[in-house]
């Protein structure tokens, strides 16, 4: 979804300029190679871990433009240049994101707004300690009477997304906005909020405190899960949409810097494009059954991760492996970090695959812990060769993966050919339906390099045709997943589960 504001935002469609929503990336590179020919900047080096967006941020940033994008059409008009693939992926994550915010959204925002707005009041007194705190006891009946007030007299306000609402809220009450003067504002609470506030509160003051705050959404739900992970953008690739489009985030209380992949293929394309391309085995020179001096992957994955680039005579698996270690070194200031890669669908999670295995087989990369790969939707992406020297690396503690797997999903049985093999447990969810309570009751359905034959899939193939489209949504991957985890630990507080554990 970040990916998609920032092309919105290249393209002029969007409110936000790139320069204000961009992270460390190709377009920022370019901006301070230019300020510095100007004379402008002494220096193009500045750590990573300065130019950072939190997750709070783009949950923010992409709810204030996704209603005008959806309003106006301009998502439409944007997709009509792409590809078929790329305009179904990118409409169906948007609008999914969506069903995610309401989904999560807290019913009752004023107890939410009402803690930001206690909130803002602490930090403001910190600057103003002559000031002396009154009672906040009002404050939340003091913003359901604003909200109404506001809401009958204004349109910008009644058209505003909820969030943008909870925004003027709260700025309505510090009256730094709304054109509303503290002697005029007839609330104790409320002049009382703008006396600490006069002179230290600021908008931008605000929206910090909004993306830091994780009120707004429900306990355990999608975006309150997203919101405290934790996670930092710190790099973005997209110089193209055509390109491979990844990013690498951080997490500095767990110091873990994670590559995340996009993009998706229709299936069309798996039947279409099973070809195969050959490279070097990176760890041919150790000792292992089925070594092999080269390993075969899939071309439609491989091929432009591991072509050279002209400009600057790297690969993208290199610009990986330099970023990931320079972000991993300052984030530990030079000790050991650890590493996971992720993707969904068949072209994100064949890249995550193909380049954790690459990364794990790398031993210059100084890791705190095993490799981890966490792909949703995946297709198969190695042959057999592949397959041994994955399971080598998973063998000597290098390289751990969990592919999860819907249960009526075709994505995960294709590409068809017996030359192509998956790697990694496969960890398989189920609908939380009678059929699929009973199965996750029994156990989780976790199974490693399984020989299912191939007329067995094909079987399966056909039944799951019907829902091959919602059965790999990430939406579909949160409830399943949301549903066995709670469903699991329910049978144990109860007391109830007999089966095998994981």
């Amino acid at each position: 979804v970040y990916s998609k504001l920032r092309e919105l935002s290249m393209l002029g469609h969007a409110s936000v300029k790139l320069v204000d929503i961009d992270v460390n990336s190709h377009q920022s590179l370019a901006r301070k190679k230019e300020m510095k020919r100007l004379g402008l900047l002494e220096s193009e080096d500045e750590p990573y871990l300065d130019n950072t967006k939190t997750a709070g941020f783009v949950v923010r940033t992409v709810l204030d433009e996704y209603e005008m994008f959806e309003a106006s059409n301009e998502l439409s008009a944007v997709f009509s240049q792409a590809n078929h693939a790329a305009m179904v992926y990118d409409a169906s994550l948007l609008s999914e994101f969506k069903t995610w915010v309401e989904e999560s959204r807290v019913k009752q925002l004023d107890s939410a707004t009402e803690e930001v707005i206690k909130t803002l009041r602490e930090e403001c007194v910190k600057h103003q300690l002559l000031v002396k705190e009154r009672s906040s006891a009002n404050v939340c009946r003091d913003v359901a009477r604003r909200r109404c007030s506001l809401g009958e007299k204004r349109r910008s306000f009644q058209e505003a997304t909820w969030l943008k609402q909870e925004r003027t809220l709260i700025a309505d009450h510090f009256g730094i906005r709304c054109g509303i003067s503290p002697s005029n504002s007839n609330c104790d609470i409320r002049d009382n909020s703008r006396g600490i506030s006069r002179g230290v509160l600021t908008e931008s003051m605000i929206e910090k405190t909004i993306e830091k705050s994780h009120d707004y959404f429900q306990e355990g739900s999608s975006l309150r899960n997203l919101l405290e992970a934790g996670l930092e953008v710190v790099w973005f690739s997209d110089r193209h949409p055509s390109d491979i489009i990844y990013c690498i985030c951080v997490n500095r209380e767990t110091a873990t810097v994670t590559v995340v992949f996009r993009g998706q293929e229709s299936l069309f394309d798996l039947f279409r494009d099973s070809a195969m391309t050959s490279y070097s085995n990176p760890i041919m020179h150790e000792d292992y059954e089925g070594n092999s001096k080269f390993i075969n992957l899939r071309a439609a994955v491989s091929d432009e991760m591991m072509r050279v680039r002209r400009d600057n005579k790297k690969s993208t698996i290199d610009e990986i492996r330099g970023k990931v270690d320079k972000i991993g070194k300052e984030l530990t200031d030079g000790g050991l970090y650890h590493l996971s890669v992720a993707g969904h669908g068949s072209l994100g999670g064949g890249l995550a695959t193909v380049v954790g295995f690459y990364l794990a087989s790398d031993p210059s990369l100084e890791l705190a812990s095993a490799v981890r790969v966490f792909t949703f939707a995946s297709a198969r992406v190695g042959c057999k060769a592949f397959q041994q020297g994955f399971k080598h690396l998973e063998e000597t503690g290098r390289l751990q993966h969990a592919r999860f797997t819907n249960s009526n999903e075709t994505v995960s049985l294709l590409p068809v050919c017996d030359v192509y093999h998956h790697v990694g447990m496969q960890l398989r969810l189920h609908k939380p339906t009678s059929a699929g309570r009973q199965r996750t009751r029994q156990s989780l359905d976790v199974s490693y390099n399984s020989s299912v034959s191939r007329l067995g899939e094909a079987f399966r193939f056909m039944l799951s045709c019907l829902s091959a489209g919602k059965s790999s949504r990430l939406s579909e991957y949160q409830h399943r997943m949301h549903f066995a985890r709670e469903y699991r630990l329910a049978l144990s507080d109860g007391g109830e589960f007999t089966g095998k554990t994981m």
